[in-house]
């Protein structure tokens, strides 16, 4: 029964042959054609923004230069400060490194495999710069 209501449901849509109105068609193109322009909009500003991303990148790496060189840890500027942070942080393990371990210590239990494959990792000097913005607080 629900096969023959769907049947029907498409042969009375193949039969009805709606046609738009020739002002409906005008309003979907213009609404096409601002649908385009937005698009070609927004590629053009993610291209751009790739491209500032690129150079602000370089920047950033002298301006972390010069900070740890120097041993700066705040720079204060009418634009916001520039905070400078380095910190140890242990080097991730890989799949591969996994792999080799469990293969190396299959003798040993869950528990100390685990041990054996996430100690002694070596640990490396993290530095990077971040800019931070002064927050308005609007409470009285």
């Amino acid at each position: 029964m629900e096969k023959d209501s769907n049947i029907e449901f498409v042969n009375n849509i193949l039969e009805s042959n709606l046609e738009p109105t020739t002002e409906e068609l005008d309003t979907l193109k213009t609404l096409v054609n601002e649908w385009f322009k937005f698009d070609d909009q927004i590629r053009k500003l993610q291209v751009a923004i790739k491209e500032r991303k690129t150079h602000q990148k370089a920047l950033n790496n002298k301006i972390e230069k010069f900070m740890f060189d120097y041993k700066y840890k705040d720079l204060n500027t009418e634009h916001g400060r520039i905070k400078a942070n380095e910190r140890k942080v242990k080097i991730p393990v890989k799949m591969s490194e996994i792999k080799q371990k469990i293969l190396e210590y299959k003798d040993l239990s869950g528990e100390e495999l685990l041990a054996e494959i996430f100690s002694d990792r070596p640990t490396i000097l993290k530095k990077n710069i971040r800019r931070v913005i002064p927050q308005v607080n609007l409470q009285i």
